[in-house]
């Protein structure tokens, strides 16, 4: 496909080629002013205790390489800090992104305590992802709370059929990954809607998040390796109760997991399978339907059902070796390219012309082709 960004040579932050490209962004955060987004929460109840005691979403203390600047938040916002649909078409210009897929941007709101609280922010920031970016034209994800499935459904039933809404967000972490049967009916609620599950990871796991959080006590550790550990472990955990023999129409997108760890899963989750493939069948799921066994290989679902966003996409500099890579991941099958902007982490598309390893149509499957699959845009 070709792009509908008109190219800024000045101020473009990638090469000539990407503006030739049809790009999408599955991972485009959006930050709204606390005062603002206080303005849509509907609970008296709520809005009384958020505006008087708590802030719309407090933020767990805590010191890194990024974040860890004056008031706490710099790394959070180095790009700049989109508030509305213009503020994103501004910083999309310079990145060749012709479809930023936008989401609230409130990551942090998984880890914090009251669930009243949490689920009024939820709605909140839907309704004003509603107005501020759905109602003007742009594709939005909608917030659905991991912590309460019953309102997670409510919330797709109210949201999803609104214009532009072509995804649910919400986040992986240590806690209970989605293989749990509580989410069957969230999974329900999505494939009705044909809409993809969006996780993205939850800010730090320090201090009670984590078996080993006090002891990570460098950012290359909690963002570099935690993060994508549990993302592993939410993907096996989906497959081996058999999430997806179940919903085989659901797609998941781990956002900011990583996705280098593929080669390792696929061949691993097989050769433990095939040793002891009986546990399957004592698995809740499985344990209702009657039957033993997956109806597939476990990299398989990897294949047809997984997606992984390429943020940051950290490729080898050897050619060769980034192409093997690329191949042993199953990138041109489970790759969708995302920037995180605004964060410090940025990763604009410079990689797919700087590097030999793409060829054009898996350059296309990881900037477009996957991510138009799953989504309707």
């Amino acid at each position: 496909m070709e792009s509908s960004v008109k190219r800024l040579d000045s101020d473009a932050e990638v090469p000539p080629e990407a503006f030739d490209d049809y790009i999408v962004d599955l991972d485009f955060h959006v930050n709204p002013l606390e005062d603002e987004l206080l303005e849509y929460v509907d609970d008296e109840r709520a809005y009384d205790k958020l505006t008087t005691e708590f802030g719309a979403t407090p933020v767990m203390g805590k010191w890194d390489a990024a974040y860890g600047i004056k008031e706490g938040q710099e790394g959070l916002f180095t790009q700049g800090r989109a508030k509305y649909a213009e503020d994103v078409e501004e910083a999309c210009e310079p990145l060749a992104i012709d479809e930023p897929i936008v989401n609230p941007g409130i990551n942090n709101l998984n880890l914090q305590h009251h669930p009243v609280l949490k689920n009024a922010v939820c709605q909140a920031a839907n309704d004003y992802m509603l107005d501020h970016f759905a109602d003007e034209g742009m594709y939005t994800s909608m917030m659905i709370p991991k912590w309460d499935p019953d309102y997670a459904v409510a919330e797709i039933e109210r949201v999803a059929n609104e214009n532009n809404i072509v995804a649910a967000y919400s986040w992986f972490d240590p806690k209970v990954p989605w293989g749990n049967e509580r989410f069957d009916q969230v999974f329900e609620a999505l494939v009705e809607n044909d809409m993809p599950l969006l996780l993205h990871g939850s800010l730090a796991y320090w201090p009670q998040h984590s078996y080993i959080g006090d002891d990570m006590l460098t950012w290359t550790e909690v963002l570099g390796f935690d993060w994508p550990i549990h993302a592993m472990v939410t993907v096996v955990n989906m497959i081996m109760r058999g999430v997806f023999d179940k919903y085989p129409d659901l797609d998941v997108v781990i956002q900011e997991g990583g996705h280098w760890w593929v080669p390792f899963l696929r061949y691993r989750m097989d050769e433990f399978y095939e040793m002891h493939p009986e546990d399957v069948q004592i698995t809740p799921r499985k344990m209702e339907s009657g039957d033993r066994y997956l109806e597939k290989a476990p990299s398989e679902y990897l294949r047809e059902n997984i997606y992984l966003c390429t943020q940051p996409f950290a490729l080898p500099r050897n050619a060769g070796d980034a192409e093997n890579l690329l191949d042993l991941s199953m990138a041109e099958d489970m790759f969708i390219y995302s920037s995180d902007w605004p964060h410090q982490t940025l990763d604009p598309a410079t990689w797919f012309y700087t590097s030999r390893a793409f060829d054009d149509n898996t350059r296309e499957q990881i900037l477009n082709g996957n991510a138009t699959e799953i989504l309707d845009i």
